[in-house]
């Protein structure tokens, strides 16, 4: 202040006036200096703050507790892998994959996954489309589904002729038997399947003698051969046939948000790689939201096959199984695979996961 009143008593008023303009130039020319400065990253700061502050999207998941089908789901929610990447997930439990299609049939879920049999059956049903594998067959993962018989009469597949085969109705153990049963040379018309809805109910059946024999994978094949009287027979490697599962998406929820169901594909394949290094606590996932016995689902684990993408081999895959489910009479309603295909989120995601042409 005594600086500005000596400058009016040596400068005068205009001289005053002059030094203000000039002392003021210098600060706006300061401040867009500045403010150049900061918008030179600006840009990418900016795309990150409004990232950082959009509303996650809600994702309605309907999942299996079915062996260990969906632990990579239950696994991105437990590590905030889907929060992580914008999204809201919300949990709905369902025995077996064909029911958490049946969900989607209704509406109550945006997503689901089914074994490649019960998915070709229902895609003709409603507006729903594959945008991923979810897991592949192994050699190891095929001996892991078994055939289990009840009785000293049934010693090996020949002995199935004229029995009481157990099935989960729409499941790819309809497939699986039909394949198995192919196969080892037994004529299909002369068995009669006994459908059940969940593993709970298969157990009752043979325990009472209702079932003479089920396929049974995970966990449940001790549960089975628990069982007074029962025993293996085969594998599924003894069917000749391999088991693929896949991610669907309502059609809707895909146009809709299409980044979302990218950034689901990315939450979901660090669960994959998480799984991968972290049994133990998958395990524990599993009981603590399912009850399925830690160890049963740690041998899971070395069998599975957990993944994201989409090869052409998946492609070919779901084709020849197609075939056969149609010529079977299976398949009522024909359809064009391809058009039931939605592989742009996931080439958005992980371009290099998605070799089918």
């Amino acid at each position: 202040m005594k600086v500005f009143i000596r400058g009016q008593k040596r400068f005068g008023y205009k001289g005053t006036v002059l030094l203000l303009v000039a002392m003021l130039t210098a600060l706006l020319s300061g401040c867009g200096n500045n403010s150049d400065s900061a918008n030179a990253g600006g840009e990418a700061s900016t795309e990150a703050s409004a990232e950082a502050s959009a509303e996650p999207v809600k994702v309605r998941f309907a999942l299996d507790t079915a062996a260990t089908g969906s632990l990579q789901f239950r696994t991105a929610v437990a590590q905030g892998f889907f929060k992580k990447h914008g999204i809201e997930a919300e949990v709905s439990n369902f025995a077996y994959g064909i029911d958490t299609i049946n969900a989607m049939l209704v509406e109550r879920a945006d997503t689901g996954s089914a074994a490649d049999y019960a998915l070709l059956n229902s895609l003709s049903k409603g507006d729903f489309k594959v945008v991923s594998t979810l897991s592949r067959e192994t050699e190891q993962s095929a001996a892991s589904s078994v055939i289990i018989a009840k009785g000293d009469d049934i010693t090996s597949a020949k002995d199935l002729e004229g029995k009481r085969l157990g099935v989960v109705k729409g499941t790819v153990y309809e497939y699986i038997w039909s394949k198995y049963l192919e196969n080892v040379g037994v004529d299909e018309s002369k068995v009669k399947f006994v459908p059940y809805s969940t593993p709970d109910e298969g157990l009752i059946g043979m325990q009472k003698g209702q079932i003479d024999a089920v396929i049974a994978a995970s966990i449940f094949i001790e549960k089975f051969l628990g069982i007074k009287g029962a025993h293996q027979i085969g594998d599924l490697s003894d069917a000749n046939a391999s088991i693929s599962s896949y991610f669907v998406v309502q059609s809707k929820f895909i146009e809709e948000h299409p980044e979302a169901v990218a950034n689901i594909l990315k939450a979901v394949k660090e669960a994959v790689d998480y799984i991968a290094d972290h049994k133990e606590e998958t395990a524990q996932l599993a009981f603590d939201e399912v009850k399925l016995p830690k160890e049963g689902v740690l041998k899971d684990l070395e069998q599975l096959t957990y993944t994201i993408g989409f090869s052409q081999e998946d492609y070919e895959h779901l084709e020849e199984m197609k075939s056969f489910i149609k010529d079977k009479g299976i398949l009522k309603v024909d359809y064009d695979l391809k058009s039931k295909l939605a592989l742009d989120p996931l080439r958005e995601a992980f371009p290099d996961l998605v070799t089918y042409k």
